[in-house]
């Protein structure tokens, strides 16, 4: 039987989890562990201090590379994209309007628009524009300075722009996904145009690989209450505390 008096004991069943690339929430580990959550916090600090882990606001998550530049990840999209796309695309049969997000997630939606599509693409992001236009969509592009990571425009000029357009439905991509912070993004004025999109919208589906349901972003872009769908391809386990938050989740 394990001795979970012991730190070295503790550090290294957590350091196991983190190995396993699963995150870890501060109150629920402390409470199947059988020990207090200052106590918990002690062996996450030691644990980030020998690089096992990253803090973060109500437990942690493995230590993961930052993501590449966009130019990089268009050139190599991940193979589960194709696969989250054909699961969004019965979603958007009869809407008017639909925000689609930046980045290579959205490229591959936009690339499997459902056959005759009739409402209009809202988009900040020219190649998202371009494969919406290819499948014989209208597009409406939101201007702006393009941001490196997303290839999509921001600042207040879009935000504004975006403000006064009503969609039906919102889809964005995820730079991180983490149950008590949200959806997440690297770039803070790429997260604004994110959640101007979600508030101009009737309902927000966020599109994310598994591996994104273990990545914290720096800047936070909407809490799980503002969050209706979450479509991807990690397992039941993944998911629990997002189907516990009231989020409808959608498994490919």
């Amino acid at each position: 039987m394990l001795d979970l008096n012991c730190p070295q004991t503790r550090q290294s069943l957590i350091a196991a989890r983190m190995e396993a690339g699963q995150p870890l929430i501060a109150a629920a580990l402390a409470e199947e562990l059988g020990i207090s959550v200052d106590t918990l916090r002690r062996d996450l600090i030691a644990l980030e201090q020998r690089g096992m882990l990253r803090r973060v606001r109500g437990g942690a998550v493995p230590v993961t590379p930052p993501l590449p530049p966009y130019a990089i990840r268009a050139e190599a999209p991940e193979p589960a994209l194709g696969q989250l796309a054909q699961a969004v695309a019965p979603m958007l049969a009869g809407l008017g309007t639909v925000f689609l997000d930046g980045g290579t997630t959205m490229n591959a939606v936009a690339a499997q628009l459902p056959d005759g599509f009739e409402g209009l693409v809202v988009t900040p992001a020219p190649s998202v524009a371009l494969a919406a236009l290819s499948r014989g969509a209208r597009v409406h592009l939101i201007g702006g300075a393009l941001c490196p990571d997303g290839a999509m425009a921001t600042g207040g000029d879009a935000e504004r722009a975006i403000g006064a357009i009503a969609a039906d439905l919102c889809l964005l991509g995820a730079c991180g996904l983490w149950p008590s912070f949200g959806l997440s993004a690297e770039d803070s004025a790429e997260a604004g145009v994110k959640r101007a999109m979600a508030r101009a919208s009737g309902r927000v589906a966020v599109i994310a690989a598994a591996g994104k349901l273990a990545r914290h972003g720096r800047h936070h872009v909407l809490g799980l209450e503002e969050i209706d769908v979450l479509v991807t391809d990690a397992d039941k386990t993944a998911t629990a505390p997002f189907r516990a938050a009231g989020v409808e989740v959608k498994h490919v």
